[in-house]
C-alpha cells in the first residue's frame, strides 16, 4: 500500500521493544525522520512525533496515557540531535527538519537491524523509495578533500598496504578508516569508499588512489561482492 497523506502514518505498526530498548532517542528520532525523507512527506515536528511515537511507543508515549505522544520527549531528542550535540540533523519547529550526511548514516545502520516500517496489518508500504536522497549533498561534503586523503594514509590499513602486508585479517581496519562497524549496512560501507575515490581524485593523489584499488579487491565481501 502506498502511503498518501500524513494523516496515514497512524497506522504504522510499532517496533518490538527488544529491537530499540537499547537505541538513544535521538538515533530512534533519526530513523523516524529518515522514512519521512524516504516518503517524501513533510519533516514537521507534528509528523516526526506521531511516527516516532507508532513506532517506538514505549519510548515516546505520555507518561500515563499510553495512547498519546509525548511531543516534548520528541523535542528534547530532535534538540540533542542537533547541530550543537550530535549533529545529525538540522532544522526548527517552524521550518521542519532534515538529517544531515551523518544523521543518515545513523538511521541506515538502524534500518539495517530493525527493517522498513509496515502498517498495522503487515502490509508493506510501497511508496517509491528516494535513494537518491542516501547519497546526495553537495553541502555534505565540507571536508577538504587533501584531508580526507591525509587522514585515510594515516590509518594502520594504509601502512600495511604500503608494507605489502594488507590481507584478509586487516578487515577491522577496514572498519576503522571507514568509520564503520560490522553491523554496518553494506550500501553505506560502499557509499563511504566512494566518498574517498573521490577525495582522492579531488585531491590528485595518486598513491591514495591506488590504495583504494587495493582495498576494493583485497575485500570485496565488505561492499558485497564476492571474492
Amino acid at each position: 500500500m502506498k502511503l498518501v497523506h500524513e494523516l496515514d502514518l497512524v497506522r504504522i505498526a510499532p517496533k518490538e521493544l527488544s529491537e530499540y530498548d537499547n537505541v538513544s532517542l535521538p538515533a530512534l528520532v533519526a530513523y523516524s525522520l529518515y522514512w519521512l525523507h524516504q516518503w517524501d512527506f513533510r519533516r514537521s515536528i507534528e509528523s516526526i512525533t506521531i511516527l516516532s511515537w507508532r513506532l517506538f511507543p514505549s519510548k515516546f508515549s505520555m507518561v500515563g496515557w499510553p495512547e498519546f505522544p509525548d511531543k516534548e520527549r520528541i523535542n528534547r531528542s530532535l534538540l540533542q540531535g542537533g547541530p550543537k550535540y550530535r549533529n545529525w540533523l538540522t532544522g526548527a519547529a517552524s521550518k521542519g527538519f532534515s538529517l544531515n550526511l551523518r544523521g543518515i548514516e545513523i538511521a541506515q545502520e538502524l534500518a539495517g537491524r530493525m527493517g522498513t516500517p509496515v502498517l498495522d496489518n503487515g502490509t508493506i508500504i510501497t511508496n517509491k523509495i528516494t535513494s537518491e536522497f542516501l547519497g546526495r549533498s553537495s553541502q555534505a561534503r565540507t571536508i577538504e578533500p587533501e584531508r580526507e586523503a591525509a587522514k585515510a594514509k594515516e590509518g594502520r590499513l594504509f601502512e600495511k598496504w604500503k608494507g605489502g602486508v594488507m590481507s584478509e585479517r586487516d578487515l577491522i581496519h577496514v572498519h576503522t578508516m571507514l568509520s564503520v562497524f560490522e553491523h554496518t549496512p553494506k550500501a553505506v560501507r560502499e557509499k563511504k569508499l566512494r566518498d574517498l575515490e573521490r577525495a582522492a581524485d579531488d585531491a590528485n593523489d595518486q598513491e591514495l588512489q591506488s590504495f583504494l584499488v587495493a582495498v576494493r579487491s583485497g575485500f570485496p565481501w565488505v561492499f558485497g561482492r564476492r571474492k
